[in-house]
Order: structure tokens, then C-alpha cells, then sequence
């Protein structure tokens, strides 16, 4: 609307009235592209999960809301799942403020997008506890019944590389891969995961038990019978850099679709 060939001031209070008469409008359309550009990017699209109160009032620490991303445009009637830990710091925040951070980062890349598979990010407060994450994600695969169950991966980084390990130790038939980073391994109940793929990754300045628990991991499972054991350990990495050394791993998605559980 514009008010050329008015008097400054006519043209002020008309201009005014414009906006207190239609900001109904213009805030939609903002709101509209905004929510629009949150919940889509690249082939992906993000909604928000929200477990049922009987579901989650079992849960221990896990909060009831998780992020799913999913391909918008896909090629396969059944897709790969892979479930995303965050660490000690990723429960702090409203969910929907964790929407495109940690591992959808990486599958977005340009590298990657030949890759079609949906992406489950939870939420906790403390702790991950491998029960909750049991029943959250038995909630999710019925409610979408085109997730692959021979194909379900787990990774995670720091608390979340631990809480990835003790569920897997837990419930090693669950995932047909996990990728383990930043975590201290826990070996008491390991001998049910010798026929897991697992791809553990620590920076070699980190923790003492990280950078001596990993390796100790892998030759125990070795000695197990494990053939499907491999680490990464970077260089000149502490605790915090490794992290993002680790996203840039190449070829962690590739390794990662390779595995499918019988």
C-alpha cells in the first residue's frame, strides 16, 4: 500500500492503520515460510513424535517428545531407521530447538543424499536408559510400518556413545549396526555383541578410560570371536574435537546401510 502523493503525516497515520488493520496476514505468511523452512530441508522433512501418556509415564528420564526426519521423496517401500543419541547437553533445550543439529547434519550433505532412510532423534534428561529407548522405539515402529527392522542403526557421541553401547549390550538383536563414539565402554555384558557390527571412535587426547576402554573393547570382542569390530581413534583429538572429526568420518554412512540384520 503506499501513500505517495499525501502529506508526510496523512501518509504516517495511514500507514499505521494499514498494519493494525492486516497484520493478520503478513505475520501468517511469515509464520508460514518460517515453519515451512524449519520443517523441511533438502529431500527431508522434520515432525515432532509425541509418545502417549501410558508409554511414557514408564519411561526414566526419557522425555515423551522425539524428532523424526524423513525423505520427502523415496525410491523404497521400506526404509532404514537410525536412532541418534544426543550428549549431556542435548537434553537442555525444547526439542524443537535441536530440529537440523547432530546427524541429519551429516545426511544431508552432498555426499550422502543418495541415501534414503528415516532419522529418530530423542530427547533425555539424564542418562539414557535402554528400557525407555526400547518401548519409544517400539512405539514409533508401529506407528510407521514402512521402517525396516532388519535394518536399524544407533549412534551417539559422548553420553550418547554410551548410552548407544549399554543399549546395544542390552539388546544386541535390536540393531543390525551401531557406531559407538566418545563413550567408555562397559565389557560386563559383552558377549552377547560378537556378532554386532560396531565402529567405536575416540580422539586420542581424550579421557584416559575412553582412549584406553575402546581399544580394550575391540580386542575383547576379538578374542570373542567378533570379526564385525573396528575403531577409529584421531590423532591430536581431545573430548571436544573429536567430535567433530568424527562427523566427518567418510564413508560412515556407507558402512553403516552395508549391515542388515538376518
Amino acid at each position: 500500500m503506499r501513500f505517495a502523493n499525501l502529506p508526510p503525516i496523512t501518509a504516517f497515520v495511514l500507514s499505521a492503520f494499514a498494519l493494525s488493520a492486516f497484520p493478520a496476514t503478513a505475520q501468517n505468511r511469515r509464520e508460514n515460510g518460517l515453519r515451512k523452512q524449519s520443517e523441511e530441508q533438502g529431500n527431508y522433512r522434520v515432525t515432532v513424535v509425541e509418545v502417549p501418556e501410558n508409554i511414557a509415564s514408564k519411561f526414566k528420564q526419557l522425555k515423551p517428545k522425539a524428532l523424526l526426519y524423513r525423505p520427502i521423496k523415496i525410491s523404497q517401500k521400506k526404509l532404514p531407521l537410525v536412532v541418534t543419541l544426543h550428549g549431556s547437553g542435548g537434553g537442555r533445550r525444547d526439542i524443537e530447538q535441536n530440529k537440523w543439529r547432530g546427524t541429519i547434519r551429516q545426511l544431508l550433505k552432498p555426499e550422502n543424499e543418495k541415501y534414503e532412510a528415516l532419522l529418530l532423534e530423542p530427547q533425555s534428561g539424564a542418562t539414557w536408559n535402554p528400557e525407555s529407548l526400547e518401548m519409544m522405539l517400539d512405539y514409533v515402529i508401529r506407528e510407521n510400518p514402512d521402517i525396516d527392522t532388519r535394518r536399524i542403526y544407533c549412534v551417539g557421541y559422548s553420553m550418547g556413545g554410551k548410552g548407544t553401547w549399554e543399549w546395544a549390550m542390552h539388546h544386541p538383536n535390536r540393531f543390525a549396526a551401531i557406531i559407538p563414539k566418545g563413550f567408555i565402554p562397559d565389557l560386563s555384558k559383552i558377549d552377547g555383541m560378537t556378532e554386532l557390527p560396531i565402529w567405536a571412535m575416540v580422539g586420542d587426547k581424550d579421557s584416559r578410560p575412553r582412549v584406553e576402554g575402546i581399544p580394550a573393547m575391540e580386542k575383547a570382542l576379538k578374542e570373542r570371536g567378533s570379526k564385525k569390530v573396528r575403531i577409529t581413534i584421531f590423532p591430536g583429538a581431545n573430548h571436544a574435537s573429536a567430535s567433530g572429526r568424527a562427523n566427518d568420518e567418510p564413508g560412515v554412512f556407507e558402512w553403516l546401510f552395508s549391515w542388515k540384520r538376518d
